[in-house]
């Protein structure tokens, strides 16, 4: 039955992104008559094979295991939260992904919280996409390439990510937001 659906989801993601079953062939090096085989369930290839047909449709090989995103609903309970501490001191942001894994993700929805008694230095980012900024709790300034903003709860940004930004807390205040970065 795991195989059926494998073999489903290979044929799905090829058609999604248009590819033929040639130029699958061409990116793994195999014959356009096994990938068929492959995505008609009539052979059971190896994980080495699954890896190569995953690179060659620009998927991680879990996308090939994990049901349709269609049908999926991921819950993380609050005590799930992975921590993205990029920062190796005590006083830096505590960065908490809300949702990671999800089958073709497409935003990274984040909880960021940064406690203004510490000594923190404040870091300055720029990635590709653009990010939202909801605060929960608190308030801070946020710097935007050149420009300063002061934001509070509910207050909410939405930018250009590629431009450079940071939040710059504020002495002795405590301040907590929702940051969604969409690549």
């Amino acid at each position: 039955m795991e195989e059926t659906l494998i073999a489903q989801r290979i044929k799905k993601i090829r058609m999604e992104k248009g590819f033929t079953l040639e130029e699958v062939a061409n990116r793994t090096g195999f014959t356009k008559g096994l990938i068929s085989k492959i995505e008609n369930n009539k052979v059971s290839p190896p994980v080495s094979t699954l890896v190569k047909v995953a690179g060659a449709l620009g998927v991680s090989l879990g996308d090939l295991f994990v049901p349709s995103d269609t049908y999926q609903i991921k819950i993380v309970r609050k005590e799930q939260r992975i921590r993205l501490n990029p920062e190796s001191h005590t006083s830096g942001p505590i960065i908490e992904s809300l949702v990671s894994g999800y089958y073709r993700q497409k935003i990274e929805p984040l909880m960021v919280t940064i406690d203004g008694n510490g000594g923190y230095k404040s870091k300055f980012y720029n990635h590709p996409g653009h990010e939202f900024i909801l605060v929960l709790e608190g308030s801070m300034n946020y710097l935007y390439g050149n420009e300063k903003h002061f934001i509070s709860e509910g207050d909410a940004l939405y930018f250009n990510a590629e431009n450079i930004h940071g939040p710059l807390p504020l002495p002795g205040q405590k301040v907590e937001y929702l940051s969604i970065i969409c690549p």
